[in-house]
């Protein structure tokens, strides 16, 4: 069982790998296609999220259209957005960056064609392809018209010093960040919002069929990971600590329901002997039923305890403080839990961490102060008088 556990907490620890999420990039399809800087790409994927779907020297055919190249198309899938954007190299600094209609000039005289022209004429193609070939399957109550795609240019031949004529449809860019921020940031009047967590790897195929790019194994097996809004991997890992405490917590209740059971079946009792007396066997009994039942159960019932009490409960602070009083109130009036050595603190340390570790650190930490001289206030409070085990400095005494 042990192994099992390990087992799945290595995967879980393989797929939500701690560290910042980057954009989800779709490459060429085409071996002989142009393809972005590995620089380029690399910073990209520092300065963007897994929201991001980045479709790198995309073609798009569209009825009535010459096939569009397109260097990149970005969706952003939390917000909706959809952006064609054209990347310029030129051999000079931009002097001048104008609307369309003229061409923009570069240091040293030389008139270029203008990308916003061409930029635009590529998203024409987009905004096309996209509403006969994705919106039916895909956003069947989308209504195509009011599909809204915006432009940008990128160059990073754009500096402080180039004079930029207000352009009336999209934003020139000389900077990734400045990119990167217009991608995470930009919002449409009607967003295009994902219809569903199961549906992101159908569509990621679609679109990569449509901008012929292809879609990597580590994109498709993230994909392939359920996920829905505002998905908070450490709050899943949480969650998944309680599910294994619950289901400790229930085996331990059938272990003990089980001892009980056992204990109350009736049995053939042997040839009475004079010398034994009925009333001396109860308390034989007794501590056959308080053995059987305590088997393996002090660490699971510990945890049956706060698998109850953090049953439901946020992510706030406050909540899980609450659910701690809860759990160790129920411990402190558990006489299984009264043994011997006392009741163990420790162990109740042991089970209660993972339960907050995620959110909000150490139990002292959340707590304002250790663990062991919180459960003895706690105690107090409850009315009970707490003294040290001799010999055990982890386990307290109470009564």
């Amino acid at each position: 069982m042990r192994r099992d556990w390990l087992g799945v907490w290595g995967s879980l620890r393989w797929r939500y790998r701690p560290g910042k999420p980057s954009l989800l990039h779709f490459p060429s399809a085409n071996s002989a296609a142009h393809h972005p800087s590995p620089s380029d790409v690399a910073r990209l994927h520092e300065l963007l999220d897994d929201d991001v779907w980045a479709f790198s020297n995309c073609r798009v055919d569209a009825p009535g259209r010459p096939v569009a190249e397109i260097d990149w198309f970005f969706y952003n899938t939390r917000l909706g957005t959809l952006m064609v954007s054209e990347w310029k190299g030129f051999p000079q600094r931009v002097v001048s960056a104008t609307d369309t209609g003229t061409r923009w000039l570069l240091e040293g005289g030389l008139m270029v064609p203008n990308p916003i022209e061409q930029v635009s004429k590529q998203l024409d193609a987009a905004r096309a392809a996209l509403r006969i070939n994705i919106l039916p399957q895909h956003f069947p109550a989308f209504e195509p018209q009011e599909l809204r795609l915006t432009q940008t240019v990128y160059s990073p031949q754009i500096d402080g010093q180039t004079a930029i004529e207000r352009i009336r449809w999209g934003k020139v860019y000389g900077g990734l960040p400045e990119l990167a921020a217009a991608i995470s940031n930009w919002a449409s009047p009607a967003p295009l919002l994902l219809p569903g967590t199961d549906a992101r790897l159908g569509l990621a195929n679609a679109l990569c069929a449509l901008f012929r790019t292809t879609c990597p194994p580590e994109v498709k097996a993230k994909l392939s990971v359920p996920q829905k809004a505002g998905f908070d991997v450490v709050q899943r890992i949480s969650e998944i600590h309680r599910e294994i405490a619950a289901l400790h917590g229930e085996l331990a209740d059938l272990v003990s329901a089980q001892a009980a059971a056992a204990s109350n079946f009736p049995q053939a009792e042997p040839t009475p002997q004079p010398k034994v007396q009925l009333p001396a066997a109860k308390p034989a009994a007794s501590k056959a039923v308080a053995t059987k039942a305590s088997v393996m159960t002090e660490h699971q019932r510990m945890q049956a305890h706060l698998a109850r009490s953090f049953h439901g409960v946020n992510g706030s602070a406050d909540a899980a403080t609450k659910a701690l009083e809860q759990a160790w109130l129920s411990v402190l009036n558990d006489p299984l839990l009264h043994g011997p050595p006392g009741i163990s603190v420790g162990m109740f340390g042991a089970v209660g961490s993972p339960l907050v570790k995620e959110k909000h650190g150490s139990l002292a930490k959340l707590l304002g102060m250790q663990l062991r001289k919180w459960c003895i206030l706690q105690a107090e409070t409850a009315g009970m008088k707490p003294r040290d085990v001799a010999g055990k400095p982890s386990n307290i005494r109470v009564r």
